[in-house]
């Protein structure tokens, strides 16, 4: 396989994935961990933080499954 542009593009953004998937994955000890210590702030930031990256990540996701099925098309033709 060549290495391209479009190749270090989605291999960018598989990373970036990877690190938006582990960071929740842990949130959520860190969401307790802020209502073990009575901090309401932390906590309902850290609910907000974890939505925002999951709809962040979900999107990635949703771009790299359409930019692969585009691909894949491409090489029916």
């Amino acid at each position: 396989m060549e290495y391209t542009f479009e190749n270090r593009k989605h291999f960018n953004i598989g990373i970036q994935l990877t690190e938006k998937l582990l960071f929740l994955s842990r949130i959520d000890q860190y969401i307790s961990g802020a209502h073990k210590q009575g901090n309401k702030q932390a906590k309902l930031s850290l609910q907000i933080l974890r939505a925002v990256e999951q709809k962040n990540t979900d999107l990635l996701k949703n771009f790299l499954v359409a930019e692969a099925s585009m691909r894949q098309d491409a090489h029916k033709t």
